[in-house]
């Protein structure tokens, strides 16, 4: 629909897909905050496809970091329309993601594995290319360093 509206009336529109983000205050029915949530209570968390799902984990800092270098720079696009992809570009197995957040929390996670759910993907990433060629962007921040930033804001917040 963008890009037919910015064909149509040649105007300039930009698409932005990110991929599962997390960070501070984010949002309390993604992955990050369902784990670390029970796993710090004492509760099981929901592991499907028994753990064997990868998802391309992108702390909030780098989205912001994204958006931020195509509002800047973005009067410089060649196209009327574009479509970005914004996240790590490196997928982190679920199991690893979850070692991460217990080895950080000092706390074991009550594992319920469970088969894939319907509709679901076992691997999603963000192809981030035209995004670097573009705008130079840069994914910075690890899943190690991203899980302690959140889980030092998690920790003081709750």
């Amino acid at each position: 629909m963008a890009y037919t509206y910015s064909h149509l009336f040649n105007f300039k529109t930009t698409g932005l897909r990110f991929f599962t983000v997390y960070g501070p205050w984010g949002r309390p029915d993604m992955a990050m905050f369902l784990f670390t949530d029970a796993i710090a209570k004492g509760n099981p968390i929901k592991v499907f496809n028994n753990g064997n799902l990868e998802r391309d984990f992108t702390f909030i800092d780098d989205i912001v970091d994204g958006v931020m270098s195509i509002v800047i720079k973005g009067e410089n696009q060649k196209s009327n329309y574009r479509l970005y992809n914004i996240g790590n570009s490196k997928p982190v197995k679920l199991l690893d993601f979850t070692t991460e957040i217990e080895d950080q929390l000092g706390l074991k996670a009550k594992k319920e594995m469970l088969p894939m759910q319907a509709g679901d993907v076992k691997r999603t990433w963000a192809d981030v290319s035209d995004l670097q060629n573009d705008f130079g962007y840069e994914p910075k921040i690890s899943i190690k360093e991203g899980v302690k930033k959140y889980l030092s804001w998690y920790t003081g917040y709750y």
